[in-house]
């Protein structure tokens, strides 16, 4: 009986800490994602407010936070709408 209660339970600290760990980790990739996101608001506000022109703006922001062209204009149009 107790061996079979101690084999019940063998893994369950491992199980544990990986919902632990996963919990954690994707947590990180949150607040990863979010810096992200304001990393390109910002660039886009900057930008527009130096009145780039919005094609060149799209073309950077493809090029350097590695955007599709409808993600660029989607993020273009969001902070035009701001100002």
């Amino acid at each position: 009986m107790k061996k079979e209660i101690t084999e019940a339970f063998s893994g369950f600290g491992g199980e544990l800490l990986e919902n632990i760990r996963s919990g954690l980790q994707e947590r990180l990739e949150d607040a990863a994602f979010e810096e992200r996101i304001i990393g390109i608001e910002n660039a886009t506000a900057a930008m527009l407010e130096a009145q780039v022109e919005t094609a060149k703006i799209e073309k950077l922001l493809v090029k350097y936070w590695d955007l599709r062209p409808s993600e660029a204009m989607f993020f273009i149009d969001k902070i035009s709408d701001r100002n």
